[in-house]
This record gives C-alpha cells, sequence and structure tokens, in this order.
C-alpha cells in the first residue's frame, strides 16, 4: 500500500464521517501528509476547523490508524483514498466526500463510464422488484455500473440482476464491510467482491448502527451519475438517497407505480414533484449519451465555486463520534421541542423536529411550518424516524417521542 495512506487513516479519525471540514482542509493542504505534519498556527489560518476539530488534529498519535491499517491488511481490503483515481471524481464531487473508502473486490474505474445508483424500499412489492431486476439487467448488459446500499428488497434485486448478467456493482454498506450486514446478504456480497466491490467508509469490526445508513446513502449517490428510485414508500429511506441527489445536482428518475399501491407514494410524489420519470432503462441510457457528447459531464459543475460556498459558513461535525452545538434563540410555545434537540441529524431534520410536538400534526402542517418542499420533508421525516426521535401515528400524522 501507499506510504501516505497511513495519513489518511489518521485524517479520518480526525473528521469522522459526513464532514465537509475534511474537504475544505485538503484544498488548502493539498495532500494528507502535509495535513498530518502542519502546525496549529496552519489549522487556524486554513479557517475551516473548529476548535474541536484543531484540537483533535494537533493529536499526531498514529497507533490507532496503523491498528487499522493491520486489520485491513489480514482482512485483504484495499484503501482507497481521496486523492487515488479509483476514488472518481464523481464522488470528490459531492458537498461531504469520504476521506477514504475500504474495498473488497476490484474497485471499477468510474469516470468516463455510467454509474447507476439504484435504491428502493425494503419491502418492495413484486412488481418493485420485478422492475428493479429488469433495469439493473439492461444497465449491466450496455457497461453500466449499478451502485446500490446491500439491503433487502430493492438494493438486494438490483445487484442480484447485474451478477445474472455478468456485469459489475459496488455494494455500499453502512458497516464494516467484515461485519457484512445483513447477513443473509454474505454470500451476495463475496459474488459482487469477484468483478466489482464492496464498500464502506467504516473500518473493520464497525456495527451496523441505524444512523450510519443515511450518512452512506450520500456515496450511494457520489459513485453514480443519476439516481434512480425504483419504488419507495412515503417514509422510504430511499428519498433520503433521492434528497442527496437533488442536493448535490445529480440526476434523478423514478419509476411510476400504481397510485393503488402505497409502496409508490414517495416515488410517484418526486414524479409530481417534476423529477424525471424512467419507464425503461433506455430513458437513462439516452439520457447518458447526450452527456457523454460533452466528454466531461461533471466538469460543467464548478465545485471550486461549491467549495468556497461551503468554507466559512457553517462547520459542520456529523461525524460519527462528535457532536456539534444547536441553539434557538426564540420560538413559539406550541413549537417548542418535548426533548433535547438531536445532535446527529441534517439541519433540515432540526428544523422539522422543531415543530414537532406530542400533538399529531400532518405533514401538510409541517410544510407550511418549516417552508420546505415535500421531498426535502419527506427525507427529513424519514431520517428522524429511522433515528428514533419521531414516530408516524394514526391518519398519516407524526409527533415527536418523548
Amino acid at each position: 500500500m501507499r506510504k501516505d495512506i497511513i495519513y489518511y487513516l489518521w485524517l479520518q479519525c480526525v473528521f469522522g464521517v459526513n464532514n465537509i471540514a475534511f474537504k475544505n482542509g485538503m484544498s488548502f493542504f493539498n495532500t494528507a501528509e502535509i495535513f498530518y505534519n502542519a502546525s496549529e498556527y496552519d489549522y487556524k489560518i486554513c479557517d475551516c476547523f473548529t476548535p474541536n476539530i484543531i484540537k483533535k488534529l494537533m493529536n499526531k498519535d498514529l497507533s490507532k490508524a496503523r491498528k487499522i491499517l493491520n486489520d485491513c491488511e489480514k482482512l485483504g481490503y484495499d484503501i482507497i483514498t481521496y486523492d487515488d483515481e479509483l476514488f472518481s471524481d464523481k464522488l470528490r464531487a459531492i458537498s461531504a466526500p469520504p476521506v477514504l473508502l475500504y474495498v473488497k473486490g476490484k474497485m471499477p474505474k468510474l469516470d468516463g463510464k455510467l454509474s447507476v445508483a439504484m435504491v428502493g424500499s425494503r419491502n418492495a412489492t413484486s412488481q418493485g422488484l420485478n422492475a428493479a431486476n429488469d433495469f439493473a439487467f439492461s444497465f449491466a448488459e450496455s457497461g453500466a455500473t449499478v451502485v446500490s446500499g446491500g439491503a433487502f428488497g430493492v438494493d438486494t434485486a438490483s445487484h442480484r440482476a447485474v451478477l445474472n448478467a455478468y456485469g459489475t456493482t459496488i455494494s455500499v454498506l453502512g458497516c464494516g464491510i467484515d461485519v457484512g450486514y445483513p447477513m443473509e446478504n454474505i454470500p451476495m456480497y463475496e459474488k459482487i467482491a469477484e468483478n466489482g466491490a464492496v464498500v464502506s467508509e467504516f473500518p473493520p469490526g464497525y456495527p451496523p448502527i441505524a444512523k450510519n445508513f443515511p450518512l452512506r446513502n450520500r456515496i450511494i449517490c457520489g459513485l453514480s451519475d443519476c439516481t434512480l428510485i425504483v419504488q419507495a414508500g412515503e417514509k422510504s429511506g430511499a428519498l433520503i438517497t433521492a434528497n442527496d441527489a437533488i442536493k448535490e445536482g445529480r440526476k434523478l428518475f423514478s419509476i411510476p407505480g400504481s397510485i393503488f399501491f402505497r409502496e409508490n407514494k414517495g416515488s410517484n410524489e418526486l414524479l409530481r414533484l417534476g423529477y424525471s420519470a424512467a419507464i425503461e432503462p433506455n430513458d437513462i441510457l439516452n439520457w447518458y449519451d447526450t452527456k457523454k457528447n460533452n466528454l466531461n459531464y461533471f466538469a460543467k459543475i464548478d465545485y471550486n465555486e461549491k467549495v468556497e460556498k461551503i468554507r466559512k459558513p457553517i462547520f459542520v461535525e456529523d461525524s460519527v463520534d462528535s457532536t456539534s452545538d444547536f441553539a434557538i434563540e426564540e420560538s413559539k410555545p406550541e413549537e417548542k421541542p418535548i426533548k433535547k434537540i438531536p445532535t446527529d441529524v441534517s439541519e433540515a431534520s432540526k428544523k422539522v423536529f422543531m415543530v414537532l410536538s406530542d400533538e399529531p400534526v400532518t405533514t401538510d402542517y409541517i410544510s407550511a411550518k418549516t417552508g420546505m418542499p415535500i421531498h426535502e420533508l419527506l427525507s427529513a421525516l424519514t431520517e428522524l424516524e429511522i433515528f428514533g426521535y419521531i414516530e408516524s401515528v394514526v391518519g398519516g400524522k407524526y409527533i415527536a417521542k418523548g
């Protein structure tokens, strides 16, 4: 392995996951080794780190990084870092890219070829599973890479269809690769690694904690040119990935479903909001062909401008082992939270949480109070429910959990 990998592992220990400060820091220091050898003064003039992050950066102990590296070598895992060619420009372009990826198998080269994120409900209907199978098989036959999350339902159907077509697929896990969650899919992961890759930003041994899964969705989106929502109910976690795609400026497709099945409510809502329908695989293949004629589709995005926008305003510390302060200056009595504001969810989810109490309210009420569009609201509600901060009650209403 490369000499500088130890410094990237150290950086991951410092920044955790989903932390935009890492990308800002790399634009300032350029290499992980320079990042490591910098002084406290250097970190301060960079002007993109909180005091807590600077304190962590000043701890130059590499023992934890060496242990992770040793574990990876024993398990036969590769480590692809932020500056590696296989990391791909697509993934580097997102607001909060991972410091590195742990890889089992062979990471395909994604730049210059189509990669499609396919996500959807864990409890998909037979129609949803058939759609996942048909689309994924066609993408694999066309030479595209299918990226998904290895969960039951749509994810598994998509991965298996690619394997049946002898294609390439990437499974992005929300835990350490060796943990292999869900366990029932471990044989599938072994097959995926033969011609594709099982990847994670979490080191070996890291457990499948619920809050990790929404965080890994940004990587599924980031590795892909576009995201396809195969089937999603109103509260499906797939809508979090849809929101990531929207936030990162990636093309979003949704497969239409029967209006008589609640399992299609979320994916149909995306269509109602104006996002693109995918009736057949060629809808996506033809879309990519028009982009491919521009040689470098993603080069059209001004990433430097994007970095400048996120450099100063907010210091995000959404890493697994960090907390961030969040204070409310004023709030109306009926909108006071019934417990401490969660620190491990997105800003949008915090905004939604502030509106909820022990009185059931509808999504229309929440949307009116927050001013949030429905797709963003549904994503926030899904995240809050996954983390256990709210629950849905009779009538499609929501309450904060005490």
